[in-house]
């Protein structure tokens, strides 16, 4: 008769039980955490200054512009004359070309140029415009018609 094997289950390894040392409390310090560079107060800050030069050197450059560059623009310089009884007094004109066209400017030829004339040429000399014709005025007889009896 044939044996019967048996098979010997593997002996199990006993367990090592491995021990830590205990921890030590450490006695807890109040340090304060350096910030991050990059965090979102950093970038907050650094956005804000730039956007602070950056307008700082814009109202410069207009300022520049303005006090250098910009002659004809200024207020000071503006032509500013003074009406007296409703005509221009001529004697507070400065501007050499506003002087030659004087005469020009009076369309209804009374010797006063009133506000709405000057204005009026004004807009035609800023769009080079042709000064509009000088018509003359319409005696009331001729525009009456004739009465046939």
């Amino acid at each position: 008769m044939p044996q019967k094997s048996t098979k010997k289950a593997p002996a199990k390894k006993p367990v090592k039980k491995i021990v830590k040392p205990a921890m030590v409390a450490k006695p807890v310090v109040n340090e304060i955490p350096l910030p991050d560079p990059y965090c979102h107060c950093t970038k907050r800050k650094r956005n804000t200054i730039l956007t602070c030069v950056s307008i700082i050197f814009f109202l410069l450059g207009m300022l520049v512009y303005h006090m250098f560059f910009c002659d004809g623009h200024h207020p000071r310089y503006r032509m500013k004359p003074h009406f007296v009884n409703g005509c221009v007094d001529v004697t507070t004109v400065k501007c050499p070309k506003m002087l030659e066209s004087l005469p020009m400017m009076d369309t209804d030829n009374d010797g006063c140029i009133t506000k709405k004339e000057l204005r009026a040429a004004k807009k035609m000399m800023r769009r080079h415009a042709e000064p509009a014709s000088v018509e003359p005025a319409v005696n009331v007889e001729d525009a009456i018609a004739p009465v046939v009896e």
